[in-house]
C-alpha cells in the first residue's frame, strides 16, 4: 500500500523516520490533527513488525487509502509513462515549466541571453536517477525542487556558478535522485529546495521536533 522499504527482520531507522516524514506532511497540510500526530508518532516506536507501520499510515479521511498517497515524498512515476528524453530551449528569451507534470529522464536545458524555470514542486520523476543537463551562456536557469528529492550537482561555472539552496538530506531509500550538470558561462544555475509555505514548513519542522522526543523517551 505504501512503498515501504522492505525488511525480513527488525524495522529499521530508514523505515520508521520514512512513516514519520509521511505523518509530518500529512500534519503540515492539516490531514492530521495534533491528538492524532501525537498517538501516530507514539506507536511509531512501539512498532514492531511493517504491518503495524502500514497501519499507521492510513487516512483518518478515507481509511482505505494511504497518507503516502498524497504526501509530498511520494513523487515517482510508473516507468512506462516517463519520457527517455526531452528539451528545454530559451535563446534571448525564457521559458516556464510548472504544474504538473512528467520530468524526462534526461532532460537537456539551453538559456542563451535568455533564462528559464523548472519547478518540480507538483511534477513526478522516474524511479532512481533523472538527469538534467544545462548550457547557459549570459543568462541563467533556476531549478525548483520538492522535499523528498536527492539533489547532485556536478556543473562546471566560468564566471558563474552552481548553487542550491535550502537542501534538506533524505534517507528514504526509494526517494528519487536529480542530478544537474552542465556548464553555465557568465550564468548561473540556482537550485532552491521548496516544498511548502511557510504555515506548513512551521508545521512540518514541529512534527519532526516532537518526533525527535518521543523518539528520545523511548530510547532510540
Amino acid at each position: 500500500m505504501t512503498g515501504l522499504p522492505y525488511a525480513p527482520a527488525a524495522l529499521t531507522d530508514v523505515q520508521r523516520d520514512y512513516v514519520i516524514q509521511v505523518l509530518s506532511a500529512a500534519f503540515a497540510t492539516d490531514r492530521l490533527s495534533m491528538e492524532q500526530l501525537d498517538e501516530r508518532l507514539s506507536a511509531v516506536y512501539r512498532a514492531r513488525s511493517l504491518g503495524e507501520l502500514e497501519v499507521l499510515l492510513a487516512d483518518p479521511a478515507e481509511t482505505n487509502r494511504s497518507l503516502a498517497d498524497q504526501a509530498s515524498i511520494n513523487r515517482v512515476a510508473a516507468d512506462p509513462v516517463v519520457p527517455a528524453r526531452g528539451a528545454a530551449l530559451a535563446i534571448m528569451g525564457g521559458f516556464d515549466r510548472s504544474g504538473s507534470w512528467i520530468v524526462p529522464r534526461h532532460l537537456r536545458v539551453v538559456a542563451v541571453m535568455g533564462g528559464g524555470q523548472l519547478d518540480l514542486r507538483e511534477a513526478k520523476l522516474g524511479a532512481g536517477t533523472t538527469e538534467i543537463e544545462i548550457l547557459t551562456f549570459w543568462g541563467g536557469v533556476d531549478i525548483l525542487v520538492p522535499t523528498g528529492v536527492r539533489v547532485e550537482v556536478t556543473g562546471m561555472a566560468v564566471m558563474g556558478g552552481f548553487s542550491v539552496r535550502g537542501a534538506q538530506a533524505t534517507e528514504d531509500p526509494n526517494a528519487p535522485v536529480l542530478r544537474i550538470s552542465g556548464l553555465a558561462v557568465m550564468a548561473g544555475v540556482d537550485v532552491k529546495h521548496k516544498g511548502r509555505d511557510k504555515h506548513s514548513e512551521k508545521r512540518y519542522l514541529q512534527a519532526l521536533e516532537r518526533a525527535q522526543k518521543l523518539r528520545l523517551r523511548s530510547g532510540g
